[in-house]
């Protein structure tokens, strides 16, 4: 089978959807499949061209036997900016056509979405080639922009659903991470035929808990008594980790309670300035850290926190959250009791949900878990188990492998050799 992927993220990412895109289109090669993918020059989440990547319009490359073209698209300077944001989308939609049209030829075209703009070329695309297209829906791009404030409701939401009802309705099959979006899509009059639910994966290989992990903490000066809260990955508008900011300026006078925030995004120069004005030593900020790495990291964490806007609910669902479970850490999440990163949690029993954009509540339940180092050890072995057997990566590929034999081709059979018999 020959699959065109479209994504907009792919490996060196390290975050959101690009170890998603990555693992499935090296997954897809190790079962003896062609796999070609039309995707961006790294930029996520600094929002910026990485160095070695600046100044190409196209790069071919091949990783671990995957094809890949990459494609030049304006790259925000402010990712929640509408204007810059639709010129993002928009520019990466049209690049990605165009190589499209030269790619190799295909079976079936995989598109990760969002944005919703690239399930339209797609589908242009499938009518070109005459091939099935299949979305991976990561988020619900228009709530996601409603809930985080990108969109107010009015004539460019609606124009966004009406192309995501579009090419929902063109698409041959539909894979939804979530229960949540599977509810949303059929109660927008999605035909339920075409959705299938499949989960992200947790990567309980790479990601473990290390009994007694001090490297982490002895490499970035962190004592061995601290109470280390640690949230990790992007640092944009769902996260509004200003309140965790908030959290720490409300607990700065508790001894040996740290709060770290690793990773980069949009917001973090605003986090950084907030931290320098309130003069705060009690929260760090640390970049990305080596993949090699992760196991020790998250096992010098005592917590491991989700932090997101009130507004959503079931729009998103970070990847983080299966990353800390296979940590064999207790979760604690700052989300509205309806989202589906609560319904993960309340399902998992590892961890506390509190109320949202609520510092003094965040500062609370931590000293909640800080004072109950049983409750802490039953939610970490809660999330662990719980990924192992439901989310772990060999299960969930081997749903996309189901998936997928629905498009294999079949060689023709060789017509029987005729058998001439003289006398």
């Amino acid at each position: 089978m020959r699959v065109l992927v479209l994504g907009t993220n792919y490996i060196p990412e390290k975050t959101a959807v690009a170890p998603f895109a990555t693992g499935l289109c090296e997954h897809l090669v190790s079962q003896g499949h062609e796999v070609e993918i039309i995707t961006a020059f790294p930029y996520y989440p600094e929002w910026r061209v990485w160095d070695g990547y600046r100044g190409r319009l196209h790069l071919k490359e091949r990783i671990k036997n995957v094809a890949l073209r990459r494609v030049w698209h304006y790259v925000p300077t402010q990712g929640s900016n509408l204007l810059q944001r639709l010129t993002h989308d928009l520019s990466f939609t049209l690049s990605a056509f165009f190589a499209g049209l030269f790619a190799g030829s295909s079976d079936v075209i995989l598109c990760v979405c969002p944005p919703p703009t690239l399930a339209l070329t797609a589908y242009l695309l499938a009518k070109i080639r005459k091939n099935p297209f299949v979305i991976v829906l990561t988020d619900l791009a228009s709530d996601a922009a409603v809930a985080t404030g990108i969109m107010k409701d009015g004539l460019f939401v609606g124009a966004a659903r009406g192309l995501e009802g579009f090419v929902y309705r063109k698409s041959d099959r539909i894979v939804c991470i979530c229960r949540g979006f599977v509810e949303r899509l059929t109660a927008r009059g999605v035909a339920p035929s075409k959705l299938l639910l499949i989960h992200l994966w947790g990567d309980t290989h790479q990601v473990y808990p290390i009994a007694g992990a001090t490297k982490f903490r002895a490499e970035n000066q962190l004592a061995g008594q601290d109470f280390l809260v640690m949230h990790t990955g992007n640092m944009g508008k769902k996260q509004d980790l200003l309140n965790v900011v908030q959290a720490a300026e409300l607990s700065q006078d508790l001894p040996h309670l740290v709060w770290l925030l690793v990773g980069q995004g949009e917001e973090r120069a605003v986090l950084e300035e907030a931290i320098n004005q309130r003069k705060l030593r009690n929260i760090r900020l640390l970049p990305l850290q080596p993949a090699e790495g992760l196991a020790e990291m998250y096992s010098a964490a005592d917590v491991l926190l989700v932090n997101q806007r009130a507004a959503i609910v079931d729009s998103v669902i970070p990847s983080k959250l299966l990353t800390y479970m296979a940590a064999g850490r207790p979760v604690l999440a700052a989300v509205s009791d309806e989202s589906e990163t609560a319904r993960y949690i309340a399902r998992a029993q590892c961890g506390l949900i509190v109320h949202p954009q609520d510092p003094k509540a965040l500062v609370e339940a931590v000293l909640l878990l800080r004072g109950n180092p049983a409750l802490r050890e039953q939610c970490g072995v809660s999330g662990r188990v719980h990924v192992l057997q439901h989310f772990a990566k060999e299960k969930i590929l081997h749903e996309y492998d189901s998936l997928f034999s629905r498009y294999v081709v079949q060689a023709p059979a060789e017509a029987p050799k005729k058998v001439v018999v003289t006398s």
